[in-house]
């Protein structure tokens, strides 16, 4: 009986242990807040035909986050795109090109900080899930914006925000088209990739209490897969990636939904070789990839 409860109370400590690593490891990767260097930032006044309205709303813990509305002065709109940003900067830093491209093709395009980035509130991004939780709450906020409430929806994501659009489908039947740049397809795949310069390839015993932390943390949020919602929607998809993106490896992303739904009629898979992370829609003179955006047109174009 006393090498039972020996062995037991090992088995303990090993679990505590774990559980307080896994704890330090997911903290000290989302335990920050971004505020972006206004020098590197695009300006409105570069772009002569864009108009925005500002707008604050709630996300799920209280905190106040802040959204822009993009139109084209002189384009009627037939449908809204709302855009999820990357990590590292907010929804109105490096995207104002793609706005402006959007709106004068006929779309309001509704872009926000997420909690922790710029004029939103938030002491921290905390984790993953918190943008599946943001844009969900950015979705239903657009809801009560008279001018949109009722237009086709459509979404766009960068990175985080490509994961985001991707999961945030399992709640919003109502999206008629994703665009899905550089994401992944749940949590853990990034925080495996990342805990490893941390912990090394201990990193890999981590991920059921990643799952744990998780889910005590965000809820159902958390139990999300983009795998899950591409194979539960009628909504048309595109996921771009690049084959040598080190930030977020294809073999997370791209590569897990092609080998089970390339045959999908709705989804297209653009693949790039040398596009890396960061010039996944421009071109190599850091110009928006025309030929990428009118593609992106079309699909939201036959949605309407």
């Amino acid at each position: 009986m006393k090498k039972l409860l020996i062995f037991l109370f090992i088995i303990v400590e090993l679990v505590l242990c774990l559980y307080i690593s896994t704890y330090i490891v997911y903290n000290s990767i989302f335990n920050y807040r971004c505020e972006t260097d206004d020098s590197v930032a695009y300006k409105m006044e570069d772009f002569d035909n864009l108009e925005r309205t500002r707008y604050e709303f709630e996300t799920k813990n209280g905190d106040t986050l802040v959204g822009y509305l993009y139109s084209n002065k002189y384009i009627e709109e037939k449908g809204l795109v709302v855009f999820a940003h990357g990590l590292g900067g907010g929804g109105q830093v490096g995207y104002i090109d793609i706005f402006d491209y959007l709106s004068s093709n006929g779309y309001f395009l509704f872009a926000y900080d997420a909690t922790a980035n710029d004029e939103s509130e938030g002491a921290a991004i905390g984790g993953l899930p918190q943008g599946i939780i943001d844009l969900d709450y950015a979705i239903n906020f657009t809801k009560t914006i008279n001018e949109v409430k009722d237009l086709p929806l459509m979404l766009m994501g960068y990175s985080w925000g490509g994961f985001s659009v991707s999961n945030v489908l399992n709640y919003h039947n109502e999206v008629k088209a994703v665009v899905a740049i550089a994401g992944w397809n749940e949590s853990e795949n990034l925080i495996e990739y990342y805990s490893s310069d941390y912990v090394g390839p201990f990193g890999k015993l981590l991920l059921p209490f990643v799952d744990i932390h998780e889910y005590l943390k965000y809820g159902e949020y958390c139990q999300a897969s983009a795998m899950k919602s591409f194979e539960n929607t009628d909504a048309k998809i595109m996921i771009v990636h690049s084959e040598d993106d080190e930030t977020v490896p294809i073999k997370y992303g791209y590569d897990t939904y092609y080998g089970k739904l390339s045959e999908e009629e709705n989804i297209i898979f653009k693949h790039y070789d040398n596009r890396g992370h960061t010039r996944i829609f421009r071109n190599e003179n850091g110009i928006l990839d025309t030929q990428l955006f009118e593609e992106i047109i079309t699909l939201y174009n036959s949605c309407l």
